[in-house]
């Protein structure tokens, strides 16, 4: 069965903590001009993170990842129908 899992956004104060923060999830990206890394973590384990993370000194923020609020399923048009978002043809 494969586990749901959530994406973190961990923002830091200094790039030397990015070690620690790794045993929190599986690190994705790191990102050290805007001091972020991206972790993936069981969604079970959710709430006992962000606890865990908001304890830290070090750590300014944390974000969950939006992917779960967006739409991933799309209708297929007919042949006989269009898209509304089609492009019109430029007058010349």
């Amino acid at each position: 069965m494969i586990t749901k899992r959530i994406g973190l956004y961990i923002y830091f104060k200094q790039n030397k903590f990015i070690r620690q923060l790794r045993r929190y999830g599986n690190v994705v990206y790191v990102n050290t001009k805007q001091k972020y890394m991206l972790v993936y973590i069981n969604d079970s384990d959710l709430e006992k993170t962000l606890e865990h993370l908001s304890k830290l000194k070090y750590v300014t923020n944390v974000l969950e990842s939006e992917y779960r609020n967006i739409k991933t399923e799309y209708k297929k048009f007919d042949e006989g129908t269009s898209p509304s978002f089609e492009a019109t043809e430029a007058v010349e």
